[in-house]
């Protein structure tokens, strides 16, 4: 069985310099496309190319095409792939630590796992006074 590792192979090189080679190629066929003139074209006998127009759509399709994407679909699949609140795997793993220690007044508090519903009320639940509250502590007691 093949290790999966990013370490550079054989393949992997003579696969990155073919795709180096066809972008490469790719954009220099572009940017004669976009930038010589259609009557020599024609000369040439390049007759069935795509309307200018084109040379400039095609980019900005793809940009606001990327932008959607970023914007939209992918924290719609994030969203999708992070398990519900109510999980047991939010809730715990092999690693939380729940035993809060006493600490002295003015101390700063061990560290210690908190259940979602408190990180979210002591984040989003403020008093409208912005006194305050000691939430933290409140829920190991």
């Amino acid at each position: 069985m093949v290790e999966s590792t990013p370490s550079p192979t054989p393949s992997r090189a003579n696969n990155g310099f073919v795709l180096y080679l066809v972008s490469t190629i790719l954009f220099v066929v572009y940017l004669i496309w976009a930038f010589i003139p259609d009557p020599l074209l024609h000369y040439f006998g390049l007759t069935y190319l795509p309307l200018k127009y084109w040379a400039i759509a095609m980019p900005i399709y793809g940009m606001v095409s990327l932008f959607v994407f970023v914007m939209f679909f992918y924290p719609c699949i994030n969203m999708l792939l992070v398990p519900p609140r109510e999980s047991s795997t939010v809730l715990t793993d092999s690693y939380t630590l729940s035993d809060r220690k006493e600490t002295a007044p003015g101390g700063v508090p061990s560290a210690c796992d908190m259940p979602l519903s408190t990180v979210c009320e002591i984040l989003y639940l403020r008093n409208i006074s912005n006194e305050p509250t000691n939430k933290v502590g409140e829920h190991f007691q």
